[in-house]
């Protein structure tokens, strides 16, 4: 039985947690945190498995050869709902700090090498990042939508251009 946290885009943020049982939680707005006994790259990935049927590597490796973006990339796990998931802090556990860039608001220092993570709706979390290391994987995020976006858009254009022309036996051959 499938036990673990659902991966869906009300999801605001995936944090590492200090607890003798459970090694991360989902947060949502309004709703209680759904514990992991996982760290959060190993959740992410099991998610991503069991509702998109892909994995984080293949995440990675399309970013990589995308975007040219090699180390602590934000995964896009689904361009028509604008859901993507972003890291903030670095873990050699795979544990790191996820936001989800859809309920990001802004971030800002909140001293002694803490960022306070502001979420539209209200809610802050403090975390242990640095604040324009912070600013930097929020800007990477936007800059991957975009073009995840726009991709897919422009795909879409050029199959249905063909169609319209009927010229669809020559791009299936």
């Amino acid at each position: 039985m499938f036990t673990t946290p659902s991966l869906n885009p009300g999801v605001c943020c995936i944090e590492p947690v200090r607890h003798a049982e459970f090694l991360c939680q989902a947060v949502y707005h309004n709703e209680a945190p759904e514990p992991s006994h996982k760290p959060t790259e190993a959740l992410i990935d099991e998610l991503l498995i069991y509702y998109y049927g892909t994995n984080l590597a293949a995440r990675r490796a399309h970013l990589k050869a995308a975007h040219a973006i090699h180390r602590m990339g934000p995964i896009v796990i689904d361009e028509r709902m604008q859901f993507v998931l972003f890291p903030i802090t670095t873990s050699r556990a795979r544990n790191p700090f996820w936001i989800n860039l859809h309920h990001f608001l802004m971030c800002a220092p909140a001293g002694e090498g803490m960022t306070e993570i502001h979420f539209n709706h209200g809610m802050m979390k403090r975390v242990a990042a640095d604040n324009n290391f912070c600013e930097k994987q929020y800007e990477k995020a936007l800059r991957v939508l975009d073009r995840s976006t726009k991709i897919r858009e422009q795909s879409a254009l050029y199959i249905t251009r063909h169609q319209k022309h009927g010229q669809e036996a020559d791009f299936y051959n």
